[in-house]
């Protein structure tokens, strides 16, 4: 057990630590390094939903809730009765998988009869689902207890499965033979009056060997449910994962939805929750799993066969109930957006990898040489299509892309395939939720047809077309764009959307508040009352809670039927909040000025509410902003939620913690004394999360969090307009380190940054080439931070803030000296220098490597850029040995 003075642990009851309670968000975890493997994903998710999933009991189904609590509630406005099975018929040509029993019963029938579903006699399904195994095929050992463990054998009754209309074996897996049974159901249900929406709602198994493209993270979800064939992750409706085994919450199945779950909410950032099925125990025991921001709520399971009536009203509300049955939100109307993927970050780009390892040899004494069609500026026909075949995106040449005033969602909308970056891999493609997207790193250029292909623009044009609708209290506005969105299972689920009405554009925040007390809720509204007039603070237009289409407010405590002691304290309230101007994010700066002075903006800001009594408390890279008035631009701080009162005795009770590489080292070292490795188990139970009743913050807290901010771009881009930096994995990168999931280990790591020279030694070599010029700046501010660490004076710890003006003066003094140096390169000139500087490195590289190969006498044609932004040969005379033209 974890000693903390501030938390106060009752003797006798369990406890368990929660990132949650803490405040602590998976985006915490998983941005950089960027994750990209199912294992760690598994672990990640499994810790945040530790001891938040509820399972419910069969005790649960009654009169009044004949299919449970959990799923009374989601289905409530599914208001028809499904039909009984035995009334459902098909053609026997639609019974694609069957079986000895299936071909006995219908051996007189033509393919064109019409025949029962049900088989009243017996009671199965007329469709050849995989059969638990027999008993003299099984093989029984002693378990631990002494009790006998059942090993799967053969197919069971029925003998095996046979395929009608199949050639293949491997097209009857579980998968395909269940998502045949599912559409088969879904085609009897509609003769009896039931439709959808979506003609074409169709259960596919086609990713069960296959991961879905588009997404870093290789997950193949066993069965979904798309109204289209290919959906990718962003058009996907329901996942079902079958599996012969028992349902366990640790074991893979149940590990797989988690992942599954959080990918869907990555890529739809807009649903109130995701909604998946397990079909497990012999493919016959049917859960359905709600994921919300609060983690999972379970259904009882249902047997499909001895309780088919069920099976079906349950059915019938996911195919066709609304969609808000199965976690869309009908206070808002979006077109399907296929959400590139972040880039990766700690590795080069796929297919600069691949071309350097296509196009490098060693001649006889070792040295390596580029060869092939990099040496001639060209690039394979062959190549290009492969790599656009593994990207799932169909490409658009270069040479065909006209620059438009914006090239935001509302430019790729139904047709995301017609992009810049549809010839770039899945890991190289830019997030369009946050903006102007990164320049990747190139192989040698092609051909250019403007200047810069690869900077979308800030602005919205006057008239973009709008991608869908959001409704604030009685107020619809236009969405206009996606601008940015959180990613985790529990926490506030924050989406931003950029809307107009009546031609005006204002920011919509719409996110899940803890708590569902108006105190709780209403916490950022007052703040922005309290800011009201402050230069740099969001304008607060409207607020309001979001409602179901029963008129009830969307909370997450409905889904569950009780309340244990580890789901307290975690329950989110729907809420949006309509507020201006629209900012960009401080990473997204022009020129080194402005980001400066953006910053001394946000520290100005941060001094106005401490003059008013008020604490912002969570300062982070994406709450930090830039916004254009009057023709200058100033910093902007956003995002007031956990900001508070400020306190005398500057205690407050934990919700502003922040966002972990951001946390100040006082932060950490509160949150790491309740910090318990042990594994996670996700089942809800008696036992209450460790909490810090208080921790103690004032704004030198904040002051120290916007320093992270400032080496996290330092470091982490390589240019204005958000240009991310690729970090190989060999190097101890601080970013990597400050996002360590062991708290204590954070702490340890900030601790040591200060304390030895391994802290400047970093600053200086691990900030860009493009920010050298700011390392003193970054070494001044760092010296200042030292000043922060407690002291002891007569027999007392005492912590002493830096001042504000003390940091004003360092920025100023920076801001000074940038303002006497050589005028800095606008971003387009920069980009320009950088590409040429690219294109005679290549040159140059190429003549090198034929002054090699000269012996076997290869002519080479180089390329270079002229002034007119366009590719021409440049002739060049017989390379000699000595390196002359």
């Amino acid at each position: 057990m974890p000693s903390n003075s501030n938390s106060q642990p009752t003797t006798g009851l369990k406890h368990h630590f929660s990132t949650l309670a803490v405040g602590i968000k998976l985006g915490s975890f998983v941005r950089v390094p960027l994750i990209h493997d199912v294992q760690t994903m598994d672990k990640l998710t499994t810790e945040e939903l530790n001891q938040l999933v509820l399972e419910e009991p069969t005790s649960c189904i009654n009169r009044n809730a004949p299919l449970g609590h959990l799923l009374s509630v989601i289905f409530q406005s599914f208001k028809v009765q499904a039909p009984r099975a035995e009334d459902l018929r098909v053609p026997l040509s639609q019974i694609q998988y069957s079986n000895e029993r299936i071909n006995d019963q219908f051996r007189q029938y033509q393919a064109t009869d019409s025949v029962e579903l049900w088989d009243s006699k017996a009671k199965k399904w007329n469709w050849g689902l995989p059969d638990p195994p027999r008993k003299q095929y099984e093989r029984s050992k002693k378990g631990k207890k002494g009790k006998k463990i059942c090993e799967e054998g053969s197919l069971g009754e029925g003998g095996s499965q046979v395929s009608r209309g199949s050639t293949s074996d491997s097209n009857s897996n579980a998968e395909h033979v269940v998502a045949g049974f599912l559409n088969v159901l879904m085609g009897a249900l509609s003769r009896h009056g039931l439709k959808t929406k979506q003609a074409n709602r169709i259960w596919s198994g086609a990713h069960s060997t296959a991961p879905i493209k588009g997404e870093v993270i290789p997950r193949k979800p066993d069965i979904v449910m798309s109204d289209e064939p290919d959906p990718g992750w962003a058009g996907i409706k329901v996942v079902v994962e079958v599996t012969s085994g028992k349902y366990r919450p640790g074991k893979r199945a149940a590990k797989s939805l988690d992942t599954k779950a959080y990918i869907i909410l990555k890529h739809q950032p807009w649903r109130r929750f995701a909604l998946m099925l397990s079909l497990c125990h012999h493919h016959r025991e049917l859960r359905v799993h709600v994921y919300d921001h609060s983690g999972s709520a379970v259904s009882p399971p249902f047997h499909i066969d001895r309780q088919k009536d069920k099976f079906l009203q349950i059915l019938s509300a996911i195919v066709f109930g609304s969609d808000e049955c199965i976690g869309f939100d009908t206070t808002m109307k979006i077109r399907q957006l296929k959400l590139p993927i972040l880039p990766r970050r700690s590795r080069a780009p796929r297919r600069l990898r691949a071309r350097i390892q296509k196009d490098t040899i060693c001649d006889e004494s070792g040295t390596l040489a580029k060869l092939g069609d990099v040496a001639s500026g060209e690039e394979s026909d062959e190549e290009s299509d492969e790599l656009d075949d593994e990207s799932g995106y169909e490409s658009e040449s270069a040479s065909s892309y006209k620059p438009s005033p914006s090239r935001g969602l509302e430019a790729l909308g139904d047709d995301s395939s017609s992009s810049v970056f549809s010839s770039l891999e899945p890991d190289e493609r830019p997030d369009i939720r946050t903006g102007p997207p990164a320049l990747p790193e190139l192989p040698p250029l092609a051909t250019p047809a403007s200047p810069l292909p690869f900077i979308s623009q800030t602005s919205v044009p006057p008239n973009p077309s709008p991608i869908g609708k959001i409704q604030v209290n009685d107020n619809w506005y236009d969405i206009l764009e996606v601008i940015w969105s959180s990613h985790g299972l529990v926490g506030r689920g924050t989406v931003c959307y950029l809307t107009r009405k009546d031609d005006q554009q204002y920011i919509i925040k719409d996110h899940w508040v803890a708590g569902d007390a108006n105190d709780d809720i209403f916490n950022e509204v007052i703040m922005l009352k309290k800011m009201q007039g402050v230069r740099g603070v969001p304008e607060l237009v409207e607020f309001g809670k979001v409602k179901l289409s029963t008129g009830e407010v969307d909370n997450t405590r409905t889904y569950r039927y009780r309340e244990l002691p580890s789901l307290t304290g975690t329950w989110r309230t729907h809420f949006r909040l309509v507020m201006k101007p629209r900012g960009r994010p401080l990473h997204k700066f022009q020129t080194k000025l402005e980001f400066l002075r953006a910053i001394r903006d946000i520290v100005a800001i941060q001094q106005e509410a401490y003059e008013r009594g008020i604490l912002h408390r969570d300062c982070s890279l994406h709450n930090a902003m830039i916004e254009e008035a009057d023709g200058n631009s100033l910093g902007m701080l956003i995002d007031w939620e956990f900001a508070v009162v400020i306190a005398p005795d500057n205690k407050y009770h934990v919700g502003g913690t922040g966002t972990i590489p951001f946390m100040s080292r006082r932060i950490l070292q509160q949150v790491k004394k309740i910090w318990v490795s042990e594994p996670a188990k996700k089942g809800a139970s008696s036992s209450s999360p460790w909490t810090i009743d208080f921790v103690v913050q004032d704004y030198s807290d904040d002051l120290e969090s916007l320093f992270y901010v400032f080496c996290w771009i330092c470091i982490g881009y390589s240019g204005p307009l958000g240009i991310e930096r690729h970090l190989n994995a060999s190097t101890q990168w601080l970013l990597h380190t400050w996002s360590n999931w062991n708290i204590a280990g954070c702490f340890d790591t900030k601790i040591s940054f200060y304390t030895t020279d391994d802290g400047e030694t970093a600053i200086r070599t691990q900030f860009d080439d493009y920010f050298q010029d700011l390392v003193p700046l970054a070494l001044d501010w760092m010296n200042l931070l030292r000043l922060n660490f407690p002291v002891h004076l007569e027999g007392k710890t005492v912590h002493r803030p830096i001042k504000f003006d003390a940091l004003l003066n360092i920025l100023d003094t920076h801001i000074a000296r940038l303002l006497k140096d050589m005028p800095e390169l606008s971003p387009e000139r920069l980009f320009r220098k950088r590409l040429v500087d690219k294109n005679v490195k290549d040159v140059h590289t190429s003549g090198l490597i034929m002054e090699d190969r000269d012996r076997i006498r290869v002519a080479v044609k180089k390329r270079g850029l002229n002034e007119d932004w366009t590719v021409e040969p440049v002739k060049r005379s017989k390379i000699s040995n000595s390196g002359g033209s």
